[in-house]
């Protein structure tokens, strides 16, 4: 198969890993300071260990969305996307600390060509696990993704 994906390369059932990454103090830090969300479990080192339910600071769950998705675009998969259509049925199952390790397992729910036949609609569901193999978060996507057949090559 080419590099290129197409919404015909899709079936589902079709389980896809990413690479995985590690999540740091300075992606912690960073995200907290342009999202604005100033929370002491994020911020204050004494708190998190004293107060928080965790014993230590944890990685914001809308951080670890948007770096399982970036992760996910990686894969090159995505390349023929022309729309993201929705995300449905977020779910955080366990925390996520500074240094830990994730990566996304992502299977192909539904994989079908749209009324219009130049793309189709591209759903999945993703697992975000850790070095631990726990699963952190899940979510279902839907893309619409161009068709191989009437795509100008």
């Amino acid at each position: 198969m080419s590099d290129d994906w197409y919404i015909e390369d899709f079936e589902p059932g079709q389980v896809h890993v990413t690479r995985g990454r590690t999540l740091t103090e300075v992606e912690l830090i960073t995200f907290v300071n342009l999202g604005g969300i100033f929370e002491e479990v994020f911020l204050n080192i004494e708190y998190a260990a004293t107060k928080s339910l965790f014993g230590q600071r944890v990685i914001p769950a809308l951080l670890i969305l948007t770096v399982a998705e970036g992760l996910y675009i990686q894969t090159g998969q995505t390349h023929n996307a022309r729309a993201y259509l929705g995300l449905d049925q977020l779910r955080f199952h366990a925390p996520t600390f500074v240094n830990d390790t994730i990566h996304v397992r992502a299977e192909v729910a539904v994989a079908r060509l749209s009324s219009n036949p130049e793309r189709g609609v591209l759903e999945l569901v993703h697992e975000v696990v850790n070095q631990r193999d726990e699963v952190v978060l899940t979510y279902r996507s839907a893309r619409m993704i161009a068709s191989r057949e009437h795509t100008a090559q």
